[in-house]
C-alpha cells in the first residue's frame, strides 16, 4: 500500500513540476548554453580508455577487486573524468597524463559515494544496491579507502615534473580534507532546525564544489601552475551548490534512483527544500518537524514521509527551490565570465550537466 501511495505522490510531483512556470525557465536556461565544442567523438574514446585504466588498476581477483568492479560497473556519468579530459585539452596536457588524471578524479569521487551511502544508510545507488547494502559495512569502509589509495596510485603514474606531481599530491590531500569537512558538517547539522541558508550553501560548496574543482586544478598543476587562485574557481564552487540543490530536488521528487521519494526527510538531512520550508513554518510546524526528525529511521513510515512531502509541496517550496537552482546556476555562469575563457567553458558545461540531470529525468518519467 505504501509503495502505491509513494508512486502516486511521485507521479503527482512530476506533473506538478511540469506545470510550473519556473520549470520552463529552467528548461530554457539549459538551451541557452552553447556546448558545441564538446560534441566530439574523441571524448567518448578517451572515456573508454579511462574505464579500461580504472578496471586494470583496481579490479583484480581479490575480494576488494571484485567489489571495485561492482562499483565501477554500476554506471555513472563520469563527469569528473570528463572535466579532467576537457581541461587537459584546454591546458595542453598529454593524452596519457590526462587519462591518469581522469582516473584519479573518478576514484576519489567513487570513494566519497561509497562512504556517503554507508553514512546515510542509502539502500540504492543508480538503481542498484549500494556497497554496504550488498557487501556489508566493513567492506564499504575498506572499499572507499581502496579507491582513495587508487587515486594516489593513478597520480604516481603520471609522467612529468616531480615538483608538479608533489604539488598535485598536496592539493589532492587538501581536496579530500575539504570534502570530509563538508560531509562531517552535513551529518552534524542533521535535524538542526536553526541551520541558516548560508551555512547550508557553504557546506555544499565545500563538499560538492571541491570535487568538481579538483579535476581542473589537477590539470593546471600538472601544467606547471604554481599558485592556484581560488577566485577563479568561485564559479565552479557555485556550480557545486547548484549540483546539491538539484540533488535535493531529485530526492524530494523521487527521481534520484535511490528508492522512494523523500529519503532525505527520513534521514533528517537539512536539504534546500526543508531550509526554504523553515523560512515560513509556524512554531507548531517546526515542533512537529523536530519530533519527526527525532524518530528512529526504522520507525518512520512511508505515510509519515508522504505527509511531510504534501505539506512542503503545498507551501510552494518546490517552485522556490527551482528558482533557487536557476539563480545559483545563472550566478555561476555570470561569475565565470570574469575568469579565463577555458574556465568559463568548463563552468557552463558543468551547469548544463546539472540542469539536464533533473530536466531529462522529469521529461522522460511517466
Amino acid at each position: 500500500m505504501f509503495k502505491n501511495q509513494s508512486y502516486k505522490s511521485f507521479k503527482e510531483n512530476l506533473d506538478f513540476v511540469r506545470s510550473c512556470s519556473n520549470w520552463d525557465e529552467l528548461d530554457k536556461l539549459s538551451k541557452t548554453i552553447n556546448q558545441k565544442f564538446l560534441l566530439n567523438s574523441k571524448y567518448k574514446s578517451k572515456l573508454r580508455a579511462v574505464e579500461k585504466k580504472m578496471n586494470v588498476t583496481l579490479c583484480d581477483d581479490s575480494w576488494m577487486g571484485h567489489c571495485a568492479k561492482y562499483q565501477l560497473h554500476s554506471g555513472g556519468k563520469r563527469l569528473r573524468a570528463l572535466l579532467a579530459l576537457i581541461a587537459a585539452d584546454i591546458f595542453k596536457i598529454s593524452h596519457e597524463s590526462a587519462i591518469y588524471a581522469a582516473v584519479c578524479c573518478e576514484f576519489i569521487h567513487n570513494a566519497s559515494l561509497i562512504h556517503d551511502d554507508l553514512q546515510d544508510r542509502d539502500l540504492l545507488r543508480r538503481g542498484l544496491p549500494t556497497i554496504w547494502n550488498r557487501f556489508g559495512d566493513h567492506t564499504a569502509i575498506n572499499l572507499g579507502d581502496y579507491f582513495i589509495a587508487g587515486s594516489f596510485e593513478a597520480l604516481s603514474k603520471i609522467k612529468g615534473n616531480p615538483e608538479n606531481k608533489c604539488k598535485a599530491i598536496e592539493h589532492l590531500s587538501y581536496t579530500i580534507q575539504q570534502t570530509l569537512k563538508g560531509q562531517s558538517l552535513e551529518i552534524l547539522e542533521r535535524s538542526n532546525l536553526n541551520l541558516r541558508m548560508e551555512e547550508y550553501e557553504s557546506t555544499a560548496k565545500a563538499k560538492t564544489g571541491g570535487l568538481i574543482c579538483w579535476p581542473i586544478k589537477l590539470i593546471m598543476i600538472l601544467n606547471g601552475e604554481k599558485n592556484i587562485d581560488e577566485f577563479n574557481f568561485n564559479p565552479l564552487y557555485e556550480a557545486g551548490l547548484a549540483y546539491q540543490i538539484q540533488d535535493d530536488l531529485s530526492d524530494f521528487l523521487g527521481i534520484k534512483d535511490r528508492g522512494l521519494p523523500g529519503r532525505d526527510l527520513k534521514e533528517g538531512k537539512m536539504n534546500v527544500l526543508i531550509m526554504h520550508f523553515l523560512e515560513t513554518a509556524t512554531s507548531g510546524e517546526r515542533f512537529l518537524l523536530k519530533e519527526f526528525f527525532t524518530k528512529k529511521s526504522e520507525s518512520i513510515s512511508e505515510d509519515d514521509i508522504l505527509n511531510w512531502i504534501k505539506i512542503i509541496k503545498s507551501r510552494g517550496i518546490i517552485e522556490k527551490s527551482i528558482e533557487h537552482l536557476i539563480k545559483v546556476s545563472k550566478d555561476a555562469i555570470k561569475k565565470s565570465r570574469k575568469v579565463s575563457n577555458g574556465l568559463n567553458k568548463i563552468t557552463e558545461f558543468v551547469i548544463l550537466n546539472i540542469l539536464l540531470r533533473i530536466s531529462d529525468k522529469i521529461k522522460v518519467k511517466l
